[in-house]
């Protein structure tokens, strides 16, 4: 670290990240989203991603990794991995004006906000985009405030045959692409409050089928074996999720809706099937 050596969570307009040094990648973020303050900002408009200078170079993954890549070229063999925002862009685009709103969109794009996607899962209207939309809609629908939380699961244990990870499982070793480890698991948690008080839900998606042989496979291969049938959506228990990714996510898990709905994981097939009270 280039700052205190006390600091942990680096700030952003609207959302904060806390890094994971040795990967290079970010253990979580979290973004404030007010739903009564929401502008429109116009469309992404090219993407224009920066190193944060608070922290050393080589404490974050940049475009050394990612490269030049556009976001829906077709060939996308010599990389598959999209940069995953994290906090995604118009969860932050909130604030008194359309200016300050765009500027807090526009500081999403750091390096310590994304995470290595199949681009097949990242840009998927039933996967990670597509969760993306149903947590801010939810939101926006009533103009709440809430909070929007998400990161990857580093090591994850292996899967059983739902490819959910067992939380008692041993870690296994994320594999590795161009010289980057790939977590093989991501979680969301959306946190809002209703007329009953707080109310949690947690998901976790798993890329895991596209990523467990991609350090032993030729990278050509690679377009053959990414859909959107190998990748996976559930909503979990906040508890579940503390157990696999050695988080503490404080008081969450007493306003957890999922467990008052539920017992056990529950895959998504659509998103009529979450339940968030």
């Amino acid at each position: 670290m280039k700052g205190s050596s006390k600091q942990s969570e680096l700030k952003y307009f609207n959302y904060s990240v806390v890094m994971n040094k040795e990967r290079g990648l970010a253990f979580f973020s979290c973004v404030n989203i007010d739903g009564g303050q929401q502008q429109d900002v116009g469309k992404r408009e090219g993407d224009s991603w920066l190193r944060d200078p608070r922290i050393d170079d080589d404490a974050q993954i940049g475009n050394e990794f990612y490269g030049k890549q556009a976001t829906f070229e077709a060939d996308r063999s010599k990389n598959p991995f999209d940069r995953g925002h994290l906090v995604r862009r118009l969860d932050a685009t909130w604030g008194d004006t359309v200016a300050a709103a765009k500027q807090h969109g526009d500081d999403s794009f750091h390096f310590t906000n994304c995470s290595p996607q199949f681009f097949s899962f990242n840009q998927g209207k039933q996967l990670w985009a597509g969760l993306e939309d149903y947590t801010r809609d939810v939101l926006l629908e009533g103009e709440e405030k809430g909070i929007v939380m998400n990161g990857p699961v580093f090591d994850g244990p292996d899967a059983d045959g739902s490819e959910l990870p067992n939380p008692a499982g041993r870690s296994h070793k994320d594999p590795s692409f161009g010289g980057v480890q790939i977590p093989k698991y991501f979680w969301k948690i959306l946190v809002r409050r209703d007329d009953d008080g707080l109310k949690a839900a947690a998901f976790l998606m798993s890329q895991r089928k596209l990523v467990m042989e991609i350090d032993r496979i030729q990278e050509a291969d690679l377009l053959e074996r990414m859909s959107e049938e190998d990748v996976s959506v559930f909503q979990v228990s906040i508890a579940h999720l503390t157990k696999l990714t050695k988080l503490d996510f404080g008081n969450l898990a007493d306003a957890d809706s999922h467990e008052a709905t539920s017992v056990g994981p529950r895959r998504i097939e659509s998103y009529e099937d979450i339940r968030l009270k």
